[in-house]
């Protein structure tokens, strides 16, 4: 036999390792992202829920307390209450009365105005040109 001979050895291919340790790296940490985006999902959706019920009790008092306002503010128990005693009307005085007079007319002819350029106008026009250039 032959002594030069090599004798047969398990090599171990460094680059074939080096990338399959890297690619089983990149999906654990896929993975361990895809797992922390579904916990944040659940904790949002627990709070979503939450806050929903609280609206939907908000909203039930809030109905229940205008039925309640309704009920008071209704003409019938407005006037239980007068009858009661609870409630007191006064008049309206004629100081507190505002009164609005028509209006009158600016021209004879019965036509109101309330800005014009006519030259009809009978406001003077014939102002000094330095007064117009202003």
């Amino acid at each position: 036999m032959n002594q030069n001979r090599r004798r047969p050895s398990n090599t171990i291919e460094v680059n074939f390792l080096a990338r399959w340790l890297v690619l089983v790296f990149m999906i654990g940490l896929a993975g361990l992202f895809f797992v922390y985006l579904k916990n944040q999902q659940h904790s949002i959706g627990d709070q979503t829920r939450g806050i929903e019920s609280e609206l939907r009790e908000a909203e039930a008092l809030n109905a229940s307390l205008d039925a309640k306002i309704t009920g008071m503010t209704s003409r019938g128990a407005l006037q239980r209450r007068l009858e009661e005693g609870y409630l007191k009307l006064e008049g309206i005085r004629d100081t507190a009365i505002a009164r609005i007079t028509p209006a009158q007319p600016a021209e004879p002819d019965g036509v109101l105005r309330t800005a014009s350029h006519d030259p009809d106008s009978r406001f003077d026009t014939e102002a000094s040109p330095r007064t117009m250039n202003r």
